[in-house]
């Protein structure tokens, strides 16, 4: 396609099905709008991402087997160790080098996971307000990140994880993400309206927060629904997608009709359900057999490790008020630390055939592979695959305990796309955990019941369904099924829309042909 210039915005964690419900009863008047004018597709992501995968791969065009890296913690294969990720991790380039390097001008509005450099010129911020620790704060030039908080000011929830689902604290993180959408729309405007570029790249971080600790105000079959709090709080979570929608009117004025637009949801949100807080027991329980054992229960069923059990002996018998209290006076990256170590064994993963790494709503296998780690229990090739055909057929068969329903939706094996030793910190297997119901057991014909009951602070997690938009009078107007979109298209499209090459072989194609006329 000829030179186009491009405006892209990026919503976290926003839900396509939120959305459209919304959209239809009025609520989201621009996002009903551009149902009917724009072309857009929604879709499910492939099995092989984790949720903190996805940022990666818009990013980069790559899958995570190929990008390697996990936002939040990183396993270090030579150690058995999680550490913090760091900006360093990433040794992809980014979609926007490429339009850097083929001479168009840039602006990056506080995009997830960017990297303000001052090789790739125009005007780049990070770290304004972001759902996450972000990997840095700095802008390009130097002093655009400061001279833009003080003009606008700075974000009224810096983390997200200060606030609980408790009634007062929901009445003042609604309050904090609108006043937070109502700055950064300014932010954007005024970035948008200074003209000067060829791409904007900007993203809306405050959906995720809310939808972790606002779902269940929506969700009236959710265990902790009060119709007491929501008569208090208020429809938290749709005010902050009305707030998105009216904004995205407003951004799509200033950028004109000459400009295409495209909007993206990087995944979506609904009920915390899963079994990912019995996976490691579930584990322990198939290696004993495996090593010729009794499945039963032992003590090597709990995967936290020193910290954590003297962490549940201590400062988890004290009142949920006061670690809250005491949490929000330590530095956002000190807290991010402990948690990384209360969530790793090494001692125990070591002598383990696989062991389960730290995850969301998902679980994540890691094999102890000889050869790739340092004490590895589990030869390549034939026992690898032993063990992973043996594994994956008992977790087909998980039921929900108290339902008796299947528990798992999808697995993936990496040894299905390339080589286990070559994966770098991802797992070997991912289970996506069925997402109708609370898990509070989950049952095995072969190794019994295993339950307990999750501590969950979040009552929303997150839903891998994603949407992509592009608004321009020569859309094709509505929606369309796009076989197999999929996230490392959104960069492929992006360079097709401007008519720029793409710095590398990606794991997406472009689909202008599916969304454009001519």
């Amino acid at each position: 396609m000829p030179q186009s210039r491009l405006l892209v915005l990026g919503f976290d964690s926003m839900d396509v099905e939120l959305v459209r419900r919304w959209a239809a009863a009025g609520y989201l008047p621009t996002f009903r709008r551009l149902f009917e004018s724009a072309a857009w597709t929604d879709y499910i992501h492939p099995p092989e991402h984790l949720t903190t995968t996805l940022w990666t791969t818009i990013n980069t065009g790559l899958g995570p087997l190929r990008h390697d890296f996990s936002f939040s913690m990183r396993y270090c294969s030579d150690s058995y160790r999680m550490r913090m990720s760091r900006a360093d991790d990433i040794k992809h380039e980014f979609f926007w080098e490429w339009f850097a390097r083929s001479g168009r001008r840039i602006v990056l509005a506080d995009a997830t996971l960017s990297i303000p450099r001052a090789a790739h010129g125009g005007k780049q911020i990070a770290g304004w307000g972001m759902h996450d620790l972000p990997l840095n704060r700095s802008s390009v030039p130097k002093g655009l990140l400061r001279d833009l908080s003080a003009r606008f000011g700075a974000h009224p929830v810096p983390i997200c994880w200060d606030f609980s689902t408790e009634t007062h604290s929901l009445a003042r993180l609604r309050s904090g993400l609108l006043t937070g959408i109502e700055r950064r729309t300014a932010i954007f405007k005024s970035l948008i309206l200074s003209g000067g570029w060829d791409l904007f790249y900007g993203d809306y971080s405050e959906p995720h927060c809310a939808g972790h600790l606002m779902w269940h105000l929506e969700d009236e079959t959710h265990p902790r629904h009060s119709r007491e709090q929501l008569d208090t709080v208020g429809h938290a979570l749709r005010d902050i997608y009305a707030a998105i929608d009216h904004s995205i009117g407003e951004l799509l004025m200033c950028a004109g009709d000459d400009t295409i637009s495209v909007a993206f949801f990087s995944h979506g949100i609904g009920p915390n359900y899963h079994a990912e807080h019995l996976f490691p027991r579930f584990v322990s329980r198939f290696n004993r057999r495996w090593q010729g054992g009794n499945s039963a229960d032992g003590p090597g069923d709990v995967d936290g490790g020193w910290l954590d059990s003297m962490w549940q002996r201590s400062v988890g018998l004290a009142p949920l008020w006061w670690r809250h209290s005491v949490k929000q006076r330590l530095p956002a990256s000190l807290r991010a630390w402990i948690t990384s170590k209360r969530q790793q064994n090494p001692r125990q993963w070591r002598l383990m055939p696989a062991f389960s790494l730290p995850s969301d709503v998902h679980s994540a296998l890691r094999v102890n592979l000889a050869g790739r780690e340092p004490q590895g229990q589990i030869q390549p090739g034939h026992e690898y695959r032993r063990y992973l055909d043996a594994f994956t057929e008992q977790v087909w068969q998980l039921t929900n305990a108290d339902t008796g329903k299947p528990a798992v939706e999808r697995i993936f094996r990496a040894d299905q796309q390339v080589d286990p030793v070559k994966i770098g910190s991802a797992p070997d297997l991912i289970v996506w955990w069925t997402r109708s119901e609370p898990f509070r057991a989950i049952r095995s014909a072969t190794f019994g019941t295993i339950g307990g009951e999750a501590a969950a602070r979040r009552t929303g997690e997150h839903m891998m369904r994603g949407m992509f938009l592009i608004s321009h009078p020569r859309a094709k107007r509505g929606r369309h099924a796009v076989e197999g979109m999929s996230p490392p298209d959104i960069p492929a499209t992006l360079c097709d829309l401007a008519g720029i090459q793409p710095g590398g072989h990606l794991d997406g194609t472009s689909r202008v042909r599916d969304f454009m006329v001519g």
